[in-house]
């Protein structure tokens, strides 16, 4: 299914990969976004530089403070919003039409 997949799409799923990485608490859970990561960049077809740039938005979000009625970090709904943000819509549309 992955190579069915546009360039733009790939982007997201990775960076969605990555902020998953950077929220788990489990080293298993962790090992399994990172992979799911590398497997995402093996069909891009962008620099590794561009990636950083994903990266750094992964984290921006990860790093968010959320707040509710339940306690709780919030740190799914972190990577669900980064997900669908117009910050990630536009640096992926950008990157996929960078090669």
């Amino acid at each position: 299914m992955t190579e069915t997949y546009s360039q733009q799409d790939l982007l997201k799923n990775w960076t969605l990969s990555v902020c998953l990485a950077t929220i788990a608490k489990d080293a298993n859970d962790r090992a399994d976004a990172n992979a799911t990561a590398a497997a995402y960049l093996e069909f891009g077809r962008q620099r590794l530089e561009d990636y950083d740039k994903l990266q750094k938005l992964a984290e921006k979000y990860a790093a968010r403070r959320y707040s509710g009625a339940i306690q709780s970090e919030f740190n799914t709904m972190k990577c669900i919003d980064l997900f669908h943000s117009k910050e990630l819509d536009w640096l992926t549309k950008k990157l996929s039409k960078t090669r």
